[in-house]
């Protein structure tokens, strides 16, 4: 029974340890990642300025934030960078579509009853990752 009980006490302190340890190298590494965009920027500021200007620029047309419609199809319209690619969430819903070479997008989306949160994530080729919501509420016609 005592060899038992040292033995779960041992394998406990031993997981402990292990977790503990994973996340301190996490946390290194973010920091690494973190003094490295630093350095980039006051290294050369000018290039990483404009990467940031080319992949911010996602526009979403239609729909306005707190977009009311009787509809339960609605487009989702905007544009992005050329090429790249677009998810838009819809609550649990996904839509996976691209821009045109103009940078143009629009995609049918399917609304539930109530509200609805709308976010559309561009993905330019540079794998840069830009993202902004709408809220939507639906309402059916009786």
């Amino acid at each position: 029974m005592r060899k038992e009980i040292l033995l779960a006490v041992f394998v406990g302190i031993t997981l402990g340890l292990m977790i503990t340890f994973g996340i301190y190298q996490n946390s290194e590494r973010a920091k690494i990642g973190q003094n490295n965009l630093t350095d980039q920027l006051i290294n050369n500021p000018q290039s990483t300025q404009s990467a940031v200007v080319e992949s911010s620029q996602l526009v979403i047309n239609n729909p306005e934030e707190d977009f009311f419609t009787a509809e339960e199809e609605l487009i989702v319209t905007g544009s992005s960078s050329n090429n790249s690619f677009l998810v838009i969430l819809v609550n649990d819903k996904e839509y996976i579509s691209s821009t045109d070479e103009s940078g143009n997008f629009s995609v049918k989306v399917i609304l539930t009853e109530g509200g609805n949160l709308i976010e559309v994530n561009s993905i330019d080729e540079d794998g840069n990752i830009v993202s902004k919501q709408r809220s939507v509420i639906y309402e059916a016609k009786n």
